[in-house]
């Protein structure tokens, strides 16, 4: 279960400036932060020892916050105005562990074949 500290971080991370939010998008925050635990803890594996608390942490947050985006990001896509007054479209990444990696590769081991 996600701690309330962590909810907080998440929620101010993925909606700057919100004073407050709903009770179904909080539940869905902690619902991103437990997933985003869990890939991170298979991510890391037996290294848990090797990779600093606040690293972990980081990590945790940045997945949890592409799970939560791609709500607004239906079939990879993410849309955005723009200057012309059109529409923009974006493909999302599809791994929601690539910040995460970049966060945790100093402190994993390499894979060898």
């Amino acid at each position: 279960m996600a701690s309330p500290e962590l909810i907080a971080r998440l929620t101010s991370y993925v909606k700057p400036g919100a004073s407050a939010v709903s009770s179904s998008d909080s539940e869905f925050i902690a619902a991103c932060i437990d997933e985003a635990e869990a890939m991170v803890t298979a991510r890391i594996g037996t290294a848990t020892d090797a990779v600093p608390p606040v690293i972990q942490e980081r990590a945790v947050i940045e997945v949890a916050s592409e799970l939560y985006n791609r709500q607004q990001a239906p079939n990879g896509l993410r849309q955005f105005a723009a200057p012309d007054g059109g529409q923009t479209a974006i493909r999302v990444s599809r791994d929601p562990l690539v910040a995460a990696n970049a966060i945790l590769a100093p402190f994993l081991p390499l894979g060898f074949a």
